[in-house]
């Protein structure tokens, strides 16, 4: 089912000269009668077109919106996440319950030791709850013990909690009164924003189920990753670390644009709890930011109509637009030049090399003039300073 083209300029044009043929009226004032029912016929017939698409629209899972595209993926059996939680491990060092008194060990404030089992709600009487996902064993000769669990927005508003907050514990019963002398600290910012995934998020997943892909395969996986706000590219490499291993790079707008997210960790995090959803029991899922590689580029051109800085934010929005990060990443040189002369059509420049830069190892790992690449474990980061122009005797 097609949508209708419909032109209301063209429309009007056509009645009119219609009109002239029909009577050889051709002039006539803006205020007639003849051209009052020429636009009422037109208003309607635009009218009745957009109405029409609206419903073609709703029917496809491509084009649908709002409660159209939640219809869509309930048909499906996929609905649209608010994110208002985010899964912590303790292998992570987030999260530890300690005494109030810095230097106390447990036993200088309670008399037996305290388990919280698997499942159970920590209380901490603020915007945000945590449901253990291990049992959590306080013992009186220790000082610290780490929390595993999905932190829980307690009005899906979201919450914002960060490294050295402190938050008292609340007794679940008379007879656990001394948690109300221990505390949970976080020595990692945490947050999360409470918002409803949007229609572009959501349906990239009913898509793929839509595809017949089922959530527990790598397809729902991905779907998950690709749900994540403000994505800027990913990897999925299978079986690196052994057989059913599934490692995932990460890398964010804010991370590829500046080359420094102080949210990242938050949003790995984030995936990690959707995947929890979707991924088979027994997954060995490791999700990373992959480390940055610097694109040293050198450029030539004949043309002096242009600065050379305004040369330089051309190289740089060529490059935004032309790379993303994924499993292999590749620069050619032919791509950025095409950008270049789309932003700046008078001016044509040749890169005449290309170099990435390990800043770790204070080496350059790959170097040419046509094309570049790095592996998985590396994004690629062009920053002004990394593009030269080449000087000509």
């Amino acid at each position: 089912m097609s949508q209708i083209n419909f032109n209301r300029e063209n429309v009007s044009i056509d009645l009119a000269q219609k009109v002239a043929d029909a009577t050889g009226i051709s002039r006539y004032s803006q205020s007639s009668k003849i051209k009052l029912l020429i636009d009422i016929f037109s208003d309607e017939m635009s009218n009745l077109a957009e109405t029409y698409n609206e419903a073609v629209n709703s029917i496809y899972s491509d084009t649908a919106k709002g409660t159209d595209l939640d219809v869509k993926g309930a048909e499906y059996g996929v609905y649209r996440k608010v994110r208002s939680s985010i899964y912590i491990d303790g292998a992570d060092r987030i999260a530890s319950i300690k005494p109030k008194t810095e230097g106390q060990v447990f036993g200088d404030t309670i008399l037996e030791p305290i388990t919280i089992a698997r499942g159970e709600i920590i209380d901490v009487g603020s915007s945000f709850y945590i449901i253990t996902s291990k049992e959590i064993n306080i013992v009186r000769i220790e000082s610290e013990v780490l929390v595993s669990g999905t932190i829980v927005s307690s009005t899906d508003s979201g919450f914002n909690i960060n490294s050295g907050d402190t938050y008292e514990m609340t007794p679940r019963d008379r007879l656990s009164s001394s948690l109300s002398t221990l505390m949970i600290e976080f020595s990692k910012p945490v947050s999360i924003d409470g918002g409803i995934e949007t229609d572009d998020e959501f349906r990239n997943r009913v898509l793929l189920a839509r595809d017949g892909s089922n959530i527990a395969t790598l397809s729902g996986i991905e779907s998950a990753v690709l749900s994540t706000p403000q994505l800027n590219g990913y990897s999925i490499l299978e079986n690196k670390r052994g057989s059913g291993s599934l490692d995932i790079g990460i890398v964010t707008d804010r991370l590829q644009s500046t080359s420094i997210d102080p949210d990242l960790n938050s949003t790995i995090r984030s995936i990690e709890t959707d995947l929890r959803e979707v991924a088979p029991l027994g997954s060995d899922i490791l999700l990373f930011p992959p480390d940055k590689l610097n694109l040293q580029l050198t450029y030539s051109t004949s043309s002096n109509i242009v600065s050379d800085n305004n040369i330089r934010d051309a190289i740089k929005e060529a490059f935004r637009a032309s790379y993303r990060y994924k499993s292999t990443n590749s620069i050619y040189a032919a791509d950025i030049e095409k950008q270049v002369g789309a932003v700046l059509p008078e001016v044509s420049i040749i890169i005449t090399n290309m170099d990435l830069y390990d800043e770790t190892i204070s080496a350059v790992i790959s170097s040419s003039s046509n094309m570049v690449v790095a592996g998985a474990g590396y994004y690629i980061f062009l920053e002004e300073d990394g593009i030269n122009r080449e000087q000509n005797d």
